[in-house]
């Protein structure tokens, strides 16, 4: 059996683009269909990789089948496949063209590679007139496939138009925050529990609006999302605290810095070249600079995720698991994941003394840190009792309010004076 069909995403981009530019000259629509095969992983699991490459070469050729013209069809992650649709007349065209793909891969598949029922989910963009550029086309399609996975039904439909929107006051505001780099980051130490200092800190977005105060990080995310900015603003992010960082340093701290990445982002391939950009565009060692994402993010694409990070960990970046013990668990994953770093979620820690529940799932989880060689964060310290009792269980760095609120970067170093006293 040949290998599957490999995956190129520069050349989709680039015919992607090519269609995009034409449709300016006769004012078409240019359709994206994204197809994501979620239970590849499962597949490869239950009846071998030889059955999961099967599967993948022959969902690309069923594609080929209903494609009439040439570059249109890629392959463009371990699981997840593009259809061009160029220069349409008629939205309805896309309709039909999702159907019949849903159709060939659903009744076709299924008979033809002999596993079980595949889990097929389909995002899909439109875009009227090259209303947006070729990265935000496929943004819109990628939304649309989140949307899906979060849904019952096979797919979602994303629309772009060269018509404005009427968006939400939250998004015009967002947009004009975010194109002129008005956001602010607050640092909120880490501390050594083993001996006291301040080495660390986590980076936490700060978006403030006049008259209505603070925006919640999360909306500021969700935000992003929905808009296709998430890219966008993960970059802002991290040259922001990389750039602080080398600051601090010539002030003589060697403080590291923690940056959350949004779970969309953590199958992107553009993450590793973001974080090896902004290291060496302010010259900063690379084991200083802490990813941290969720651990539900890993799970959800176990392949992907595990691909793009395993390369940020070779790099030199650290890695560290966020809102451990929330998502998914599963000890087998543990044997590859590449990680150097769980966080406790607060949501164990704030009332751990109180409930022996929590109490025993701290425990557990620093077992399991421990056992896989896994530096340890407790986040959501409130009192000194919390932090003693984690200090005995062996945590190494604990976080909260006990030891300190995030602040603005000015009064971080000054902070740190007061600590060392």
């Amino acid at each position: 059996m040949s290998a599957p069909e490999p995956i190129h995403r520069h050349e989709f981009l680039s015919s992607l683009s090519q269609f995009i530019e034409a449709s300016k000259t006769d004012t078409s629509s240019v359709g994206l269909i994204l197809v994501d095969i979620v239970n590849l992983p499962q597949i490869n699991n239950l009846h071998g990789y030889a059955q999961g490459d099967k599967t993948l070469q022959f969902c690309f050729d069923q594609l080929l089948s209903i494609s009439r013209i040439n570059d249109t069809v890629y392959r463009i992650g371990n699981h997840q496949f593009v259809f061009i649709l160029p220069a349409i007349k008629t939205p309805s065209f896309v309709a039909l063209a999702m159907n019949k793909v849903v159709k060939v891969l659903q009744a076709d598949v299924a008979g033809n590679v002999k596993t079980a029922e595949l889990d097929i989910k389909i995002g899909v963009a439109l875009n009227k007139s090259a209303a947006l550029s070729t990265e935000k086309t496929l943004l819109a399609a990628e939304t649309s496939l989140k949307n899906a996975k979060a849904s019952k039904g096979h797919f979602t439909i994303g629309k772009t138009t060269s018509k404005p929107k009427q968006t939400d006051a939250y998004e015009h505001i967002f947009r004009e925050k975010l194109k002129a780099n008005d956001f602010e980051l607050y640092y909120q130490p880490k501390v050594n529990m083993l001996t006291g200092t301040i080495e660390r800190a986590e980076a936490l977005l700060r978006w403030q609006i006049p008259d209505k105060g603070f925006i919640s990080p999360e909306v500021a995310v969700d935000i992003a999302a929905k808009i296709g900015e998430s890219f966008a603003l993960t970059k802002w992010v991290i040259h922001t605290a990389v750039r602080q960082m080398k600051q601090w340093e010539k002030e003589g701290y060697l403080i590291s810095v923690a940056v959350n990445v949004q779970a969309d982002l953590v199958q992107s391939p553009e993450l590793f070249n973001l974080v090896q950009d902004s290291l060496a565009i302010w010259g900063v060692d690379k084991n200083r600079l802490t990813v941290e994402i969720t651990e539900s993010a890993v799970i959800d694409d176990k392949e992907a995720g595990f691909d793009n990070l395993s390369k940020l960990k070779a790099y030199g970046v650290q890695l560290s698991i966020d809102d451990f013990g929330t998502g998914y668990s599963s000890l087998s994953y543990f044997k590859h994941i590449p990680a150097n770093e769980l966080k406790i979620d607060q949501s164990f820690v704030r009332y751990m003394l109180e409930n022996r529940q929590d109490q025993q799932i701290v425990k557990i989880i620093i077992e399991i840190a421990k056992l896989f060689e896994l530096k340890l964060v407790a986040e959501g310290i409130e009192d000194q009792e919390t932090y003693d009792y984690l200090k005995q269980l062996g945590c190494d760095y604990g976080q909260g309010y006990h030891m300190a609120k995030p602040m603005p970067a000015d009064d971080f170093i000054p902070f740190l004076k007061r600590h060392e006293k």
